[in-house]
């Protein structure tokens, strides 16, 4: 009889698996910061973007499944408040069009990193590292490709539309 209660509670404990990682993302926010940081000479952009089925509430808290991109520190010159058209580069240092790679950094991800969202619960945390990303326009058509790294495996994620713009230089 214990045996089947072992057996029955092993199983009832056993976590779901993650769906699959989206590779096409549907809405997009870019955030321009200007001159964050005092000691680099670049301005600062984040980039949010979220699959079919994740979307944001009134208090921007995520709401349904799916998948987030997410990278924090962008880096475009002192002339630029928005992504150009070109290649950016996953770097450690600071330079014109690149980007943070993912760091846990006291239990948060930081940098650039996918969150895969069950029911508005973080179900799974890639850090991204070594990675790519092009960007070109169309009128206000923004076209972002992603060749994002996370230990071992590749992934391949686009968004085409219209990115949603926020400056938070004075807030």
């Amino acid at each position: 009889m214990a045996l089947i209660c072992l057996a029955a509670c092993t199983s009832k404990n056993t976590p779901a698996k993650p769906d699959t990682i989206a590779t096409e993302m549907t809405y997009g926010k870019l955030v321009y910061y200007g001159q964050y940081y005092d000691s680099i000479k670049y301005h600062v952009l984040a980039l949010d973007l979220y699959s079919d089925g994740l979307t944001l509430d009134s208090t921007d808290h995520m709401v349904g499944s799916g998948t987030n991109l997410y990278l924090s520190d962008i880096f475009v010159p002192m002339t630029d408040t928005t992504l150009t058209d070109g290649k950016y580069n996953c770097a450690q240092t600071p330079g014109n069009q690149t980007f943070y790679p993912g760091k846990n950094f006291e239990g948060t991800p930081t940098g650039t990193y996918i969150l895969q969202v069950d029911n508005a619960k973080v179900a799974q945390i890639l850090l991204c590292t070594d990675s790519t990303f092009v960007v070109s326009h169309n009128g206000q058509t923004t076209d972002l490709l992603f060749h994002l790294k996370s230990e071992d495996k590749s992934y391949n994620i686009h968004f085409k539309g219209v990115l949603d713009y926020e400056d938070r230089r004075h807030l």
